[in-house]
Parts: structure tokens; sequence; C-alpha cells
């Protein structure tokens, strides 16, 4: 009151917050104004008070300075920095955050535009969301990425509004996105990384399968997988084995290619496969191409998994050529026996020969001087035939083992043909035709070619024991002479065919089968062929083609 009364010296108080207690004791806030009442002459003789309570507004007080705190410190307390700036580019606040980012007070910040303390530059960029968002009064999207003071930034843009909903300013909320920029500069170089090593991968990869590839395909043996016993897969070689192309197996059953002899010993192999039984790794059996023809071939088989499901594969090798030189070695072991036969019989059985063929010159001398009949004549005949024929073997044995080269000269194939003919003796029931056509002379050997044609003459007059004919006849084919014997005899068989060249084998009750065999020798020594045709009842024709070069 004392106070109140100083005042109220200087005429009068407004707004005066003071405490009032009640009678129980009570405080509560109020405010007081007051005016001092004076007399005619101006002396004060009391004055007017007007006394308000303001605990409610003492509350609402107390209430936005405690909201306004609360704001502070959710302002500073962002991990994000955050500046409100007005329509003018001028920052009016800005929290702890961003201070620490400026590295300034909040006075050097305060009042400043916010171009120059954030970006350095002396005016707002054309790109400012917040400039366009004052200049067009449209909100936008307003995210941005930046780069300040060697961090990276997510910066969003909001505009503030006043009560007529005009923009007056607008709130940069800003986002350290370092470590996330960071992560996904990692992340970016890790994935290269990956990447790289994926393409380098993927390039060992398909490399591995190009040489898996190339190594399938260009195999020389055929590969082929089964699933439910047809045929999925077959590379280049395995068509070509049977004469088959590939869409022409695919699909097909594996059997179907065996030879029926083989297709038992082929199905118990794979079911004791299955049921995890050893088996040999390699076995022989004979496959059937597109011609008919009997194939050999050597099989392995294992159980893989192709596409996901059980599959058999199977290794075929052609084993053709490793069979002709089997024939071959056979025959050369033939002839080293032969060779071997020719000498033990040429040494043992030529004196003995020549001792009887002496004695029988001796008899037909002295029975030309003494009576005798013409059955001992016969015999005599017979003895020195006899003993011809068993030089004549030891001959073809001596000269299909002789390694002798024949001896080139320039010949005229048709004078040996006139000569060989010369020396056939056909019987009255046979026709001997010759037809010669015009020939080059060339290389051969007359002696070696004579004799061969005389073993063909020879063999197809004994083809005809009941008559028939038989034509001889030359012709110029390109590169090569032609020479054909054609009988109408008995004809073969084909399987007699495929063993005609054989040595000792023979189709006939006399002869030892050395003819043909000698021949085949003498021709293919002149680098020649000998080509045979025949039909059981029909006859056969020999053609020799000898090389003109």
């Amino acid at each position: 009151m004392e106070n109140l009364k100083r005042t109220l010296e200087q005429g009068s108080v407004k707004n005066i917050e003071y405490t009032f207690l009640t009678k129980d004791g009570r405080e509560y806030p109020a405010e007081l104004s007051a005016s001092v009442i004076k007399d005619s002459s101006g002396n004060p003789t009391g004055f007017v008070a007007i006394t308000k309570d303001i605990t409610e507004r003492k509350k609402a007080e107390e209430a936005l300075q405690a909201s306004e705190k609360n704001w502070s410190n959710s302002f500073n307390s962002l991990e994000d920095v955050m500046i409100i700036i007005n329509k003018d580019y001028t920052i009016e606040n800005i929290n702890d955050k961003g201070l620490q980012l400026l590295g300034k007070t909040r006075e050097e910040v305060i009042g400043k535009k916010c171009y120059q303390v954030i970006l350095g530059v002396d005016a707002p960029s054309e790109f400012c969301p917040g400039k366009r968002m004052l200049k067009t009064g449209k909100v936008e999207s307003a995210d941005r990425y930046m780069e300040l003071f060697g961090k990276h930034f997510n910066i969003k843009s909001s505009p503030i509004f006043n009560e007529r909903g005009e923009i007056v300013g607008f709130v940069d909320l800003m986002r350290d996105i370092t470590e996330r920029k960071q992560m996904e500069e990692k992340l970016r170089q890790y994935s290269e990384h990956l990447e790289e090593l994926v393409r380098k991968r993927t390039e060992e990869l398909l490399e591995s399968e190009k040489r898996y590839s190339v190594l399938v395909e260009e195999a020389s043996d055929g590969v082929v997988i089964l699933q439910d016993g047809k045929i999925v897969f077959t590379n280049k070689k395995g068509p070509k084995i049977v004469g088959y192309s590939r869409n022409e197996l695919t699909g097909v059953p594996f059997g179907k290619l065996v030879e029926e002899k083989y297709r038992q010993l082929v199905k118990e192999r794979y079911e004791q496969r299955l049921r995890g039984e050893k088996v040999p790794a390699i076995y022989e059996i004979e496959l059937i191409g597109k011609t008919g023809e009997r194939v050999p071939v050597e099989v392995s088989s294992d159980l893989i998994h192709y596409q996901g499901r059980p599959a058999d594969l199977i290794i075929v090798r052609d084993i053709r050529e490793r069979k002709r030189l089997e024939e071959e070695r056979l025959k050369l072991e033939k002839l080293a026996a032969i060779g071997e036969l020719a000498t033990m019989v040429g040494h043992d059985l030529r004196n003995p020969l020549q001792s009887i063929e002496n004695a029988t010159y001796y008899l037909n001398n002295e029975l030309l001087r003494l009576p005798t009949t013409q059955k001992t004549l016969e015999m005599l005949q017979i003895i020195n035939n006899s003993v011809n024929y068993a030089d004549k073997i030891i001959r073809d044995l001596q000269d299909f083992s002789a390694t002798k080269n024949p001896i080139l000269k320039k010949t005229n194939i048709n004078t040996i043909v006139k000569e060989t003919l010369s020396q056939v003796k056909a019987p009255e029931n046979m026709e001997l035709i010759i037809e010669l056509g015009h020939l080059p002379r060339i290389e051969a050997d007359k002696d070696q070619i004579k004799r061969a044609f005389l073993n063909l003459a020879i063999n197809g007059i004994q083809a005809m024991q009941n008559g028939g004919r038989l034509k001889v006849s030359t012709k110029k084919t390109k590169d090569f002479v032609e020479i054909s014997f054609k009988d109408t005899g008995v004809g073969m068989s084909k399987e007699n065919m495929e063993k005609i060249f054989t040595p000792f084998f023979t189709t006939r009750a006399i002869g030892m089968g050395m003819g043909l065999p000698i021949c085949k020798k003498f021709i293919d020594a002149h680098n020649g062929s000998i080509e045979v045709e025949s039909e059981v009842g029909k006859g056969s024709t020999f053609t020799v083609k000898l090389p003109i070069q």
C-alpha cells in the first residue's frame, strides 16, 4: 500500500499487478487501476480504485510461456536443421543444429539473408523453391538435394501463411543424409563390384559352357542322352555313326537302333545300373544304320540328371575302322602263315613233283616203243595233269605271299585280253564274246595283269558248268580303263560276295580259293580296283579298273 500511496501522489496508476489475500489466506493475482480525487483547490481528498482478477490471464500466460519453452526446446533439440525465413529471405529463427552446422552464433545469423549465410551468394537462385512459391503464390513440391559444408542434405521447403492465406515466408528443413549417401555410395560400389564379379563369373560360366559345348559337339565319339528310353539329346557325331540327322533321332527309342541280338543285353545292363549293380564299363554291340548297315560300336553308359530328371548318358564309339584294322591284321597273319606254307611247300614238294614229272615223261617215251593200252596212256596223262595242278598251287601260294612290286611298262590292255583268252579253252556249250573299246596305253606289269585276267576268265567258265555265255569287254571311263568279265553262271549270295577275296575261301569242290585273292593283290598293286556284281542264278560280273596315269 505504501507503493500505491506513493504512486497516487503522482496522480494515477494503471494496471498494477499485485497479489490479494482472501479471508481464508489464499492468494490470487489482481490488476489495479486507480485515480486521485482532488478538491477545488487541487488538494487530494481521496482516490478511486478498480481491481481486476487476472488469475485466468496469468494461467494463460504461464501456459503460453510453457508452450513457447516447449516449442523452443523441441525446435532446438531437432536432429535436423530448421530455418525460418520471411518473404524477404531474412532468417528469423534457426535452431541449434543449424548454428552448429554454420559454426556461428544466433546473433550472427538472425536478420541475415539466407542465401548469403548458407550459400555465400548475393541473390537467391532461380531454382530456389521458396522464391518460386513467393512469386507464384502456389505451394509446390520442394524437396531437393544439396551438398553444403562437406555434407549431404535433403532439404524440404514448406510455406508459411498469414491469416489471409498469403505466403509470407517459408521453413527450410534440412536433413543430414551424409551417412546415408556414404552408405549408398558403398552400396553402389559394392553393387558395381558385385556386378563385376557376377559379370566375370557369368563370362567364366559361359566360357566354360562354351568349352563344354564345343567339347561335346566336336567329340570324336557320339554323346547320347536317354530319358524314358528315348533319345533327348545327341551331339553331331551320334547321328553320323548311323547315318541319320539329329532331328530324325530325337525322340526315337534307343532300342530301335540296336541290332536285335543285342537288345536284351542292353536292356539288362540298363536295369542293372538302375539297381546300382556293377556292370562292365565298356562293351560292344551293333547298331542298325539308316541304310540297314550293321555298325559295330563300343558303348559306355552312366546314370545322370538331365533337366531335373534321371537320364542315361551313353558314349558311342564307332569301331568300324578298328574292326577293319583287326581284319587287316588277321589277313596279315594269314599272309605270314601262307608265306611260311609256300616256302615249306615249295621246298618240300617241288623236288618230288619234278621227279614225278620226269618219270612220267620217261614212261611216255618208253611206252611209245611198247604195246600199251589207251587206259595206260590216260592214267599217265592224269599223273601229268595232277603234277601241273600241284605246281600251280605252289605257284599261287608263292605269288600271293610274295611282296614283289609290279614292273610297269607302257602296255596295250586289249592285247593282254586277246592273249589271255587265246589260252582259255571254253567248252562247246559255252559262248565267248569279246568287245574291245579304244583304250590308251597305260603303265602296267603285263605278266601280273595277264595272270589276273586268266584267273577271272577261268573263274567265269567254272561258274557255268551247264553252259552259258562269257562276255569280256573293255572301255575308257574318265581316268580309268575298265575290263569287264560277265558270265551267266550260278551267281553268288551277298554273304559269299563279302568273302570271295579271302584266301582259301571257295564254294567249289575243286580249288584252294586262291585265284581271286591273287587277282585282287595284282590289281591293288597297280592302284586299281576290282568290283563284283552278282545275283544267285543269274551270273556274276567282275569289273577291273586300272588308272591311266
